[in-house]
């Protein structure tokens, strides 16, 4: 029986418009009546999650946000798991983007959202994942927690930027491809599932009571803590290799239906 599912967003559960499916609240109803938790599970910030979702309905969904650095349970608005980096790690990391340069930063923090480039365009394009956020003239000026930091980088995530990075810190840091172009950096250790693993300790819940969706590499260590764990039609190959099943694009709530409500108990052959 399944009694949590955890969802990735972007490429998952919003679409191409970053709009929710249009059953999602009929289906959180539903999965609310059967006391199975809903978890969204994000690379964006609370403060870029939250709005997605009327007030009603907060309280019937729990957040994994900052690809696991900051936490909240039972939609609060009060972060209840909190992994920072660490303040001196974080400046030598900014030293480091800026000597190998090419790479476009937002870093996400406790008192916002930030970054440096004031090009219109790339504004634009932060503000599709990221409701507030805001210019700054230097980074070292930002306050508070600092969760992650997503670059950009036009040559490529995978192949150029994240192979660097690795190389110069190690497992101080984890860095995971979001996108062909974006990583995320977070403290070491810190991921979407390791924050999972941490809920369904804290929950009762075991890997084989869950179900995750995701699309990228951001995504694997969530999908790994998840017996039901599917990768979108839409997503990574490599991803696909890793997941028990593929779910079609704009699919989620399909999924939960047929498996997590429906009870289907040979899956695998309707897929």
């Amino acid at each position: 029986m399944i009694k949590l599912i955890a969802s990735d967003l972007d490429g998952t559960l919003l679409d191409d418009e970053k709009r929710l499916p249009g059953d999602f609240f009929e289906v959180l109803d539903e999965l609310w009546a059967h006391r199975i938790i809903f978890v969204v599970a994000s690379g964006r910030t609370y403060s870029a999650v939250e709005h997605l979702f009327p007030e009603e309905y907060r309280d019937k969904i729990s957040y994994i946000c900052d690809n696991g650095a900051c936490t909240y349970t039972n939609g609060s608005g009060r972060a209840d798991g909190i992994f920072p980096l660490d303040r001196g790690l974080y400046e030598e990391l900014l030293e480091k983007c800026g000597q190998i340069g090419g790479f476009d930063l937002v870093v996400c923090a406790s008192s916002g959202v930030f970054h440096e480039n004031d090009d219109e365009e790339f504004s634009r394009d932060v503000g599709l994942y990221y409701k507030q956020h805001e210019v700054i003239d230097d980074f070292r000026k930002i306050e508070g927690d600092i969760y992650k930091l997503a670059i950009g980088d036009k040559l490529g995530t995978v192949t150029h930027g994240k192979p660097i990075i690795d190389s110069i810190f190690g497992e101080r840091l984890n860095v995971q491809a979001s996108g062909e172009e974006w990583m995320d950096v977070m403290a070491g250790g810190v991921s979407k599932g390791r924050a999972l693993r941490a809920l369904q300790e804290k929950l009762g819940i075991s890997r084989e009571e869950t179900m995750a969706f995701g699309d990228y590499f951001n995504d694997v260590d969530m999908l790994a803590a998840a017996e039901y764990s599917f990768c979108m039609e839409n997503g990574s190959e490599e991803v696909k290799k890793l997941c028990r099943f593929i779910a079609p694009e704009g699919g989620v709530t399909k999924c939960i239906r047929e498996l997590a409500l429906q009870g289907d108990t040979d899956y695998s052959r309707n897929l």
